[in-house]
């Protein structure tokens, strides 16, 4: 998937675009993931956050992840959707979330974390990267996605 992405907030009052190769999707299945996504679990995309073209500000509020370190909950004010997260304010490399995208079709997960608390009934490809928590280097779990090893 190649050309411009677009997405943004539900409301409408946050909207961004790329342009160029759209990153390799991953899937998470925590337990944080699947309360943020009011979903089975979340997709995201993970790339530089320069590469975001964005009208409107963002909000943010701060958690600690499953490694410890500090996270950033990008978010739309006005309508709550979560859009990024990021282990830095500003953000610099972040998690694009995929369901934010005005057109998400053409875009499945190649990589599962939290495979553990995976909710019953949800199939997954067993040719994905599957991981029962997370591996030890995430960013560096996503690279290798990325790049097929």
């Amino acid at each position: 998937m190649n050309d411009l992405q677009t997405g943004g907030c539900q409301c409408g009052a946050i909207r961004y675009q790329f342009e160029g190769p759209v990153p390799v999707a991953y899937a998470c299945h925590c337990g944080e993931c699947k309360k943020q996504s009011a979903s089975a679990f979340s997709m995201s995309l993970p790339m530089q956050y320069a590469r975001l073209q964005v009208e409107g500000s963002a909000s943010y509020f701060v958690s600690t992840a499953f490694s410890g370190r500090t996270k950033y909950n990008y978010f739309c004010g006005d309508c709550g959707t979560r859009l990024w997260h990021s282990g830095s304010n500003p953000p610099e490399a972040i998690t694009l979330k995929v369901g934010t995208l005005d057109d998400p079709s053409g875009i499945s997960p190649m990589g599962h974390l939290w495979v553990s608390k995976k909710q019953p009934g949800i199939e997954l490809d067993p040719a994905s990267d599957q991981h029962l928590t997370q591996p030890d280097d995430p960013a560096a779990w996503r690279s290798n996605l990325e790049s097929g090893i």
